[in-house]
């Protein structure tokens, strides 16, 4: 990809096909922790090799015995080629003790680990932590500094989510209120708004008025604004990205092929 950041490409089990078509290194989000506590796999061919190993659901987890767990992941890791393991599930109540077990012996194991943010405590030294790579307010390279000041270059993932939200003004939610692909069209075709490029944000957006004369603001992402934030991370020495498929599709391919 770039001189610093190392890009992939997640999908679930339903995009597995369209995804590892493009050629780019994945996130195989084809992987469950079963209710006896065993690995499990769905049944899709994975032609590919490298990338990382996800684990989607955890909800076997406080059947599982980790290390025999941490074991058969580094055994499916070696035979596919895998670089780490993603952990992209929240646990049960009550399996936190278990997660932080399996935690460890993938450590022992010297298997990189890519943990959420909110579940990066639990993961213990070397973690990789995830982050999404998205703001409504402030500063886009801000925030960069922030995460890479709080967990290193070194140790962080982003996700560059894309987004596209619909603010209502004043607006006093940071999140606004998401838009589907029809509904975001929708809004192009009716209002035929004039679209501008924020600097900060290092997104897109525009405004439009309503009949009964609310005002609105749309803040969002297309690949060119994604292009602009990828170049950012790399920059700032980031060590990983992740880009959903479902979000970017086969946009993704002409993005982390740079």
């Amino acid at each position: 990809m770039w001189e610093k950041t190392k890009g992939f490409l997640v999908a679930a089990a339903q995009d597995a096909r369209a995804a590892e078509s493009t050629g780019l290194p994945c996130v195989c989000l084809y992987y469950r922790i079963g209710e006896k506590g065993g690995l499990q796999r769905a049944q899709l061919p994975i032609t590919g090799r490298g990338g990382l190993l996800g684990v989607y659901d955890g909800g076997g987890l406080g059947a599982c015995q980790p290390d025999r767990l941490a074991r058969d992941l580094q055994a499916e890791c070696t035979r596919r080629g895998f670089g780490g393991v993603v952990l992209d599930f929240r646990p049960e109540d009550g399996a936190m003790p278990q997660f932080e077990n399996l935690c460890a012996a993938l450590r022992r194991l010297q298997i990189r680990l890519f943990l959420a943010e909110e579940l990066a405590p639990h993961g213990g030294e070397g973690v990789t932590v995830i982050a999404p790579a998205a703001v409504s307010g402030g500063s886009f390279r801000q925030m960069l500094e922030a995460l890479t000041a709080r967990y290193g270059a070194e140790n962080l993932c982003l996700d560059l989510v894309r987004g596209c939200s619909d603010f209502a003004m004043p607006s006093y939610d940071p999140d606004g209120t998401p838009l589907s692909a029809e509904e975001f069209r929708n809004l192009l075709d009716t209002y035929r708004p004039e679209c501008f490029f924020s600097p900060q944000l290092c997104s897109k957006y525009f405004t439009y008025r309503k009949s009964n004369g609310s005002a609105h603001f749309v803040l969002f992402d297309d690949p060119d604004t994604a292009a602009q934030k990828l170049a950012a991370i790399n920059e700032a020495g980031v060590s990983h990205v992740f880009l959903l498929y479902s979000e970017w599709g086969r946009d993704a391919r002409s993005l982390l092929a740079k």
